[in-house]
């Protein structure tokens, strides 16, 4: 043969379907023709995205079938050894040769790898001619044994067919109707695979179906049955294979489609088969509960009876062992029973745990503290500045309870009542509270005071009012010129007078003045004009001169009495200044109702589980009428004396000025009180705040014990000390509040105003 003729290619003309619709093409040349009579521009249900990833995909997909086809060519040549037949090395070489050459027939019409195989193909043409003819012989018998067995025309599956595809049925070899199935599957599948994934994936799996047939051809020649039934088996056990391959090649939506389908029909076929046989297995089950029962009883009590002989005969035998036994179950079930209370007192604990504890975020919580503590420091500025704001006054009392409140206390009624509050939530009901603990009342007034006091030798008199006068007709009138009430003549620089109705101080009291002292050895009417002591003068001019002046008055040694009772009358304007501060439990409670409450006091008493939220330390306690005092303290006798008579004015109220049991106390009429009369020798008369703490040496806090003095500043506008009270020790002090009552040092009020200790001599 010429060698041009020999390389010419084959004239092949084939047609394919592809988007455009049905093209012809020339396998020689490449070149196409389009021969649809379908609109040009209709465009297949393909999504564009699936195309994509099909293009992307083709070189792996072209790589992962050569492989697939190298391993079922090895297997098609290593298995007529594996069952004994043996086989020309010639023809297992022309057979590698057909199955590559399918391969390639397969892959025709595409690019890349599929060229690069037909290339490897024409290469082992050329290096072996004969093995590459067996390899054509052999194609070309099997391919027309498929055609026989499956009597079918040569044909191509478009998308359009609806031909269904038949296994062979009657007598004949296994292999026959494998192939002949194979044949049908493979010649749809390759003309068509440009165009449908799935369609590619069952070219594959066709080829596996093809291998198998095979097998149990040869299978068939060594004896093996070849009936109707075992090529049944066969053909369905290939088709579910191929099918099973075709699965897993479809797209993931079609899979999901496919399986939903599979289930409804199986749900359909299941309620079919419940309602054709519920009453038959209804039926058959009574009856069979009924035989099972009676067998069953029967049966129970056999083996009942041969247990309780089993344990005597055991008991009899091994009384220890059974002692043990016994023991150890008791044991067991002591264990469980203890483990199963440690549980339920665990999960009561955790319950109550639960139940106790604050709903609310901290930063809520602090809020609403902050601001309460922040209307409280507003309070105590307005206090602070009542003075500046209301001037002109003689004088100005001040009569101011504590300003404190328990924030756990706060907190627990607003989580009682709201849960998981916050501080948008309750803030006007926190200005409401603040309202009706605290009150604040000013008062002015014009007054006239009369005072009455013992003065002791050296102490003043206080500051009084002085006048001039002579022994003239214009001074003294029908009395001019004569003595005095004692009975002497007057002496310039020696004698003085007090009012006749209501004398300053008795008769004959020596007082110094300006560093002269004077006797009271006259009398006049001038009280009126608010004058204590009237000074003679020689001469009616230098009395004149005089006028009205203040001069501080002190008392001479040189009095008989070590005492004199003073007494003072004078008008004054005065402003009172009256701040209450009631009971903040007290104010939630009568919020509450019951139920509240109750919850309230368990809030109250585990500080909602929540100890780290506020000082505790600094808590009031809740009862100041009782408060025990530590033993080692009360082993100080002078202390004991002085709490002893301390306790026994708790609850009498706070009046401004009070000094004695008859008229209640204020704080240092208090104070005053219990250090005269509680036996350890002091008397000091009735101090101040201020007087007391002068009495006093100092001491450091850290050196403080029970029995000393404490003292305040800037519970109101006054110099020095504003408040005192006593200390018991442990951050305890018992005084005058609104009543007389005990409270704790350590509470943001009082370490804000704390002054100093000081300790009597």
């Amino acid at each position: 043969m010429h060698d041009d003729q020999k390389l010419a290619a084959r004239e092949k003309v084939v047609q394919k379907m592809t988007r455009d619709g049905m093209v012809e093409q020339n396998l020689a040349d490449r070149s196409t023709r389009r021969v649809s009579g379908r609109i040009e521009d209709a465009v297949l249900k393909k999504e564009t995205e699936r195309e994509e990833i099909i293009e992307a995909a083709s070189v792996d997909r072209a790589r992962k079938k050569r492989r697939a086809q190298r391993i079922r060519d090895a297997d098609t040549v290593k298995e007529p050894a594996s069952k004994g037949a043996e086989k020309d090395p010639a023809e297992a070489s022309a057979q590698l040769e057909e199955n590559a050459d399918a391969h390639s027939a397969q892959e025709a019409g595409n690019s890349g790898p599929i060229q690069e195989q037909s290339v490897r193909s024409r290469s082992l043409e050329d290096e072996d001619p004969v093995r590459h003819a067996a390899a054509k012989r052999k194609k070309r018998n099997k391919k027309r044994l498929y055609e026989e067995a499956g009597k079918r025309k040569k044909s191509r599956l478009a998308f359009g067919d609806e031909q269904k595809l038949k296994m062979p049925v009657g007598t004949g070899s296994v292999s026959a109707g494998a192939a002949a199935v194979s044949g049908q599957i493979r010649q749809r599948m390759e003309s068509n695979e440009d165009d449908n994934t799935a369609l590619q994936a069952a070219a594959s799996a066709e080829k596996v179906t093809e291998k198998t047939a095979g097998r149990f051809n040869g299978a068939a020649g060594h004896g093996y049955k070849n009936s109707r039934q075992s090529a049944y088996r066969l053909e369905k056990s290939e088709v579910q294979k191929t099918h099973r391959l075709l699965f897993d090649r479809m797209p993931e939506d079609a899979k999901a489609e496919t399986k939903n389908f599979v289930k409804s029909q199986q749900k359909k076929r299941r309620k079919r088969g419940y309602a054709a046989g519920w009453w038959a297995a209804r039926a058959e089950g009574a009856a069979s509960v009924k035989a099972a029962s009676g067998s069953t009883s029967s049966v129970g009590s056999s083996l009942t009876a041969r247990l309780k002989n089993s344990v005597k005969s055991f008991g009899k035998r091994h009384k220890g062992v059974l002692a043990v036994l016994i023991c150890l179950g008791l044991g067991a079930v002591l264990i469980a029973s203890t483990v199963a209370t440690m549980g339920s007192m665990i999960s009561v604990a955790g319950d109550a745990i639960v139940e106790t504890t604050y709903l609310a975020a901290d930063d809520e919580m602090l809020a609403v503290e902050a601001h309460y503590k922040e209307l409280e420091a507003a309070l105590q500025r307005q206090i602070d500045g009542i003075e500046t704001a209301y001037p002109g006054y003689d004088e100005y009392r001040y009569q101011i309870d504590e300003i404190y409140h328990n924030p756990y206390q706060l907190i627990s009624y607003f989580t009682t009542k709201y849960g998981a509050f916050t501080y948008d939530q309750v803030k006007d009901e926190v200005e409401e509270i603040f309202r009706e603990q605290y009150g604040l009342n000013i008062t002015g007034e014009k007054a006239t005071v009369t005072e009455t006091k013992e003065v002791g030798v050296g102490e003043s008199l206080g500051s009084v009012v002085t006048s001039g006068y002579c022994n003239c007709p214009i001074c003294c009138g029908v009395w001019s010129g004569g003595p005095t009430a004692s009975g002497v003549y007057p002496t310039a620089n020696h004698t003085i007078a007090v009012d006749a109705s209501n004398p300053f101080v008795p008769m004959g009291t020596k007082v110094i003045m300006n560093g002269v002292e004077y006797t009271v050895e006259d009398t006049g009417a001038f009280a009126r004009y608010g004058v204590q002591f009237d000074v003679y003068y020689d001469s009616h001019a230098a009395a004149s001169a005089h006028g009205h002046q203040t001069w501080e008055a002190y008392l001479a040694d040189d009095n008989s009495s070590k005492t004199v009772e003073v007494t003072t009358t004078r008008k004054i304007r005065r402003l009172s200044t009256v701040m209450t501060g009631n009971s903040l439990d007290q104010i939630l409670r009568a919020r509450m109702n019951e139920d509240q409450i109750q919850q309230y006091e368990l809030y109250n008493a585990t500080y909602g589980n929540r100890q780290d939220l506020f000082d505790v330390a600094a808590l009031q306690i809740p009862d100041g009428m009782s408060y025990e005092i530590p033993p080692e303290a009360l082993s100080d006798e002078r202390f004991k004396r002085m709490i002893t008579e301390a306790e026994k004015y708790l609850g009498y109220p706070y009046v401004w000025g009070g000094a004695s049991p008859s008229t209640s106390f204020d704080c240092s009429g208090f104070v005053s009180w219990v250090i005269n009369h509680s036996g350890n020798g002091w008397n000091y008369g009735r101090l101040t705040a201020e007087g007391l703490r002068n009495a006093c040496t100092y001491v450091p806090p850290s050196e403080a014990k029970p029995g000393d003095l404490i003292f305040f500043q800037g519970t109101y506008d006054t110099a020095g000390a504003s408040h005192v009270g006593i200390y018991v020790g442990n951050g305890m002090m018992i005084h005058c509040g609104n009543p007389i009552q005990y409270a704790s040092i350590e509470t943001s009020y009082w370490q804000q105003h704390f002054y100093c200790f000081g300790r009597l001599p």
